[in-house]
């Protein structure tokens, strides 16, 4: 006892003084460390929520809008060719629906989905004008709105149907400007670390009956899924 008061009285060493520090050193670094990696791994959650979110909203807007399309003329040429009424390549679309919510005052508008190069590869650009007064070079004057950023690569893909047989078929370019397409779909490489993927979409036309007189209507994009899947496989299997 009388050894204990003694040394107390005489105070701490050096070195155990040192080694007091180093510990209290240590356990903060060990406590900024983890508090570091919970604000990392939040931040992380945040940003995946969010893009997941975002990627949602885009794919149930692309396929709204592309359902919506209405048989009604773009432009019309003034020559032997028949008028505009649906435009259709791998890297664009162009047709008219109305818009979602307030946007649609004034009556339909002509929109356009287009694959465009960016910063960080491809972007998925929205552009709209309104049908009443539309003039050719309207949507590229128009500031488009940039739904997805830093694509690596996709497409717009269309269902027709061959007249002579009455077959349906696939392709990425559509070759009757004067009709709209059974379907439209759209595939997108989104090039995420984060494990996202774009859901193949595939969304039939809702065209009325007196603009698709004698074409057969196709009621589930899922049908449309398998008639394409099965068209892709034998050229898979070449």
């Amino acid at each position: 006892m009388s050894e204990f008061r003694a040394r107390h009285a005489a105070g701490f060493t050096l070195i155990e003084v040192m080694l007091a520090i180093t510990l209290v050193a240590l356990i903060m670094a060990m406590a900024y460390g983890g508090f570091r990696a919970s604000i990392r791994a939040t931040t992380s959650g945040e940003q995946l929520i969010e893009e997941t979110n975002r990627l949602r909203v885009t794919h149930q807007f692309v396929r709204t809008q592309l359902s919506q399309a209405l048989a009604l003329v773009i432009e019309d040429e003034d020559s032997e060719d028949e008028p505009v009424r649906f435009e259709g390549e791998q890297q664009r679309v162009r047709f008219v629906a109305p818009m979602p919510g307030y946007l649609s005052y004034g009556g339909p508008y002509v929109q356009q989905f287009s694959l465009e190069r960016g910063n960080d590869g491809l972007d998925l650009v929205f552009s709209f004008a309104m049908l009443n007064g539309y003039l050719p070079g309207d949507l590229e004057d128009s500031d488009g709105v940039t739904l997805l950023e830093g694509l690596r690569g996709g497409g717009f893909f269309f269902l027709g149907m061959d007249e002579e047989d009455q077959t349906p078929f696939w392709a990425d370019f559509w070759e009757n400007p004067g009709d709209l397409p059974l379907a439209v779909g759209l595939n997108v490489d989104l090039d995420r670390d984060n494990g996202l993927a774009w859901p193949e979409l595939v969304t039939p036309v809702r065209v009325d009956a007196t603009a698709a007189a004698g074409r057969p209507q196709v009621q589930r994009a899922s049908e449309l899924m398998m008639r394409r899947r099965e068209q892709r496989r034998p050229a898979e299997q070449r």
